[in-house]
């Protein structure tokens, strides 16, 4: 039994203690008010962002957070994730920055010098692999941001209890995100766990 099977099977808050061990990570923009830009169209060829995992590397993603910010989008806002077990990425996007969510902690792991990378369509737009893996969630929802105090301005996904994605590299995670003729503007963040396959 590998190292991280044991903690699943006997930590009653896995992700508190893979925190400890400095094995999460906080992936987001290099500046507080930096947003990313949705598309016009659905394509499964650019997603708004994608996380690339290599071989030797498994990651399975905690939790995705975004807010509409900036620019309203142009119509209902369409969002939808995906895992595939193959490496999407092609080119473009800009790689987003990485902090160990225990601050002291080190950098994301590598394998054979390469290491997990999360791209966003903040100045360029990503270009994914023509293919498709499976759909894991979606949601769509309305344009309009409410003045109304109180109201939710935040779409947040986290996995199902006890059931994480584990993306075994080569392996990817995609969301995409669209609206018709304005695609949306997002302030968003993500974490992950990030671990070496052999310690599966």
């Amino acid at each position: 039994m590998g190292a991280i099977e044991s903690i699943f099977r006997q930590a009653h808050n896995p992700v508190a203690v893979l925190t400890a061990q400095g094995r999460v990570f906080n992936l987001s923009a290099s500046a507080i008010n930096t947003t990313t830009l949705g598309t016009t169209t659905l394509a499964n060829t650019t997603p708004t962002w994608l996380l690339d995992v290599p071989t030797g590397i498994t990651c399975f993603p905690i939790s995705s957070s975004l807010q509409q910010a900036g620019t309203v989008a142009g119509g209902a806002i369409t969002v939808i994730m995906e895992t595939d077990n193959a490496d999407r990425y092609t080119s473009g996007g800009t790689a987003l920055t990485v902090l160990n969510a225990r601050t002291d902690g080190g950098a994301l792991p590598s394998s054979g010098g390469v290491s997990p990378a999360m791209y966003s369509r903040i100045s360029t737009a990503i270009t994914a692999t023509n293919a498709y893996g499976n759909q894991i969630w979606s949601v769509i929802v309305g344009q309009d941001i409410s003045p109304a105090e109180g109201v939710p301005n935040e779409l947040v996904w986290t996995p199902p209890a006890g059931a994480p994605e584990f993306l075994v590299g080569p392996a990817a995670w995609l969301i995409y995100t669209n609206a018709a003729s304005t695609g949306p503007t997002w302030l968003f963040s993500f974490k992950i766990a990030a671990f070496l396959t052999t310690d599966l």
